[in-house]
């Protein structure tokens, strides 16, 4: 199964004073040695927010190898005329349906969705759930976006559009177009796999997506071939997905509680009991698959510039996940652990989260999908703006 969206719902929290002897965070000073990295503004940060802050504004000041920018054709929910159509339309009906119900909204929208990819997309269709912590999930195996609308709002379990805020609607509206962009992206890989003589029963056992949608993709005359850049990007999102580097992806599909764990226990006042299950969980992948993959990526003669910001990202995530699960050593199974220790844990267990939603956020699909994404959010940001 290949779904996304992995990330929860943050609802915002009521920060209260730091601790006895912890001087508050200056997050312009952080931003001062992110632009400007002297050793003056350096020793600043160090003395009023410590090593740790200093150490993640000045990673910032580092370019990373990133995915290249490619100029490939735009296809599907790229093109501009498919993004207008969704975004008029979700538009009108905030504006004019204040009390539609949230599943008539949903409707409404996939169906715009859906006839901008009919002509590309077999079968495209949605379903809704109420388990999981997304809003929304692309799951190829069943060919669906899984649409949860208790997740639309993080302040209450919404019902109608009104219950909404714009900053969440907007969100929504991405999100939506985000998880359906994935079968547009589907396609592509398939059409290039098919291109490869590759056979729908191979295509389907290698990536597990439905085999009526593999036929009827090999079935339908595309009135264009891909192009080269288009087939390079099918490449690289088939290499995290369901090829040679598909263990984060994987992972954060089988195992997406125990993200939504880690990120719980990030936050003010978490439960050590509740996250112990998913601290588990990560101690495994952290050690069966993560520091493997990253000792033969190491030892790799031909990584591409992809592979490299890849590695660098995944050796990023081994950083902080090694911090937090050393520091989860000192808290694990004691009845009263040392109110410090318990706030490192929370403040690590924040870093080890950002560092795998960072590396998901970069992998070839997700760019994409939340370029998109950008494009259609923007452009219904501004338009619900104006009278």
């Amino acid at each position: 199964m290949r779904a996304h969206r992995v990330v929860t719902p943050r609802p915002q929290v009521e920060r209260g004073p730091d601790r006895p002897g912890r001087e508050p965070h200056r997050p312009g000073l952080a931003r001062l040695v992110r632009a400007h990295p002297t050793p003056a503004s350096v020793v600043a940060l160090q003395r009023v927010a410590g090593n740790r802050a200093t150490r993640q504004a000045l990673r910032g000041t580092r370019r990373s190898p990133g995915v290249p920018v490619v100029q490939r054709a735009a296809y599907g929910l790229d093109l501009q005329p498919s993004q207008d159509a969704y975004v008029d339309h979700a538009v009108r009906l905030w504006k004019t349906q204040p009390g539609m119900l949230l599943t008539d909204f949903v409707d409404a929208t996939m169906t715009t969705i859906a006839r901008e990819l009919k002509a590309s997309v077999p079968f495209f269709a949605w379903t809704f759930v109420s388990s999981g912590g997304a809003s929304g999930i692309f799951d190829s195996e069943i060919w669906k976006v899984k649409v949860n609308v208790s997740k639309f709002s993080a302040r209450k379990p919404p019902k109608k559009l009104q219950d909404l805020n714009p900053a969440e609607v907007t969100e929504i509206v991405g999100t939506l177009y985000h998880e359906s962009r994935h079968a547009d992206q589907d396609v592509v890989i398939i059409r290039s796999l098919l291109d490869q003589r590759q056979s729908p029963k191979q295509i389907h056992a290698t990536t597990r997506i439905r085999r009526d949608v593999i036929d009827a993709v090999k079935a339908k005359k595309y009135a264009v071939p891909l192009d080269a850049d288009q087939v390079a990007h099918a490449g690289r999102m088939f290499d995290v997905m369901y090829g040679t580097h598909k263990e984060l992806l994987t992972f954060l599909v089988q195992h997406s509680a125990a993200f939504a764990g880690l990120d719980a226990l990030s936050g003010q006042g978490s439960s050590l009991t509740a996250a112990a299950p998913h601290v588990r969980t990560f101690t495994t992948w952290h050690t069966r698959v993560l520091q493997p993959k990253l000792t033969r990526m190491a030892a790799a003669t031909n990584l591409t510039t992809v592979e490299k910001a890849l590695l660098q990202r995944l050796q990023s995530v081994d950083t902080e996940l090694t911090a937090f699960l050393t520091a989860w050593k000192k808290v694990a199974g004691k009845s009263r652990p040392a109110a410090s220790d318990v706030d490192d844990v929370r403040v690590l267990a924040g870093d080890a989260r950002d560092a795998v939603d960072e590396a998901y956020a970069h992998l070839e699909g997700e760019v994409d999908a939340f370029r998109v994404e950008a494009k259609v959010k923007g452009a219904f940001s501004a338009k619900i703006a104006t009278p």
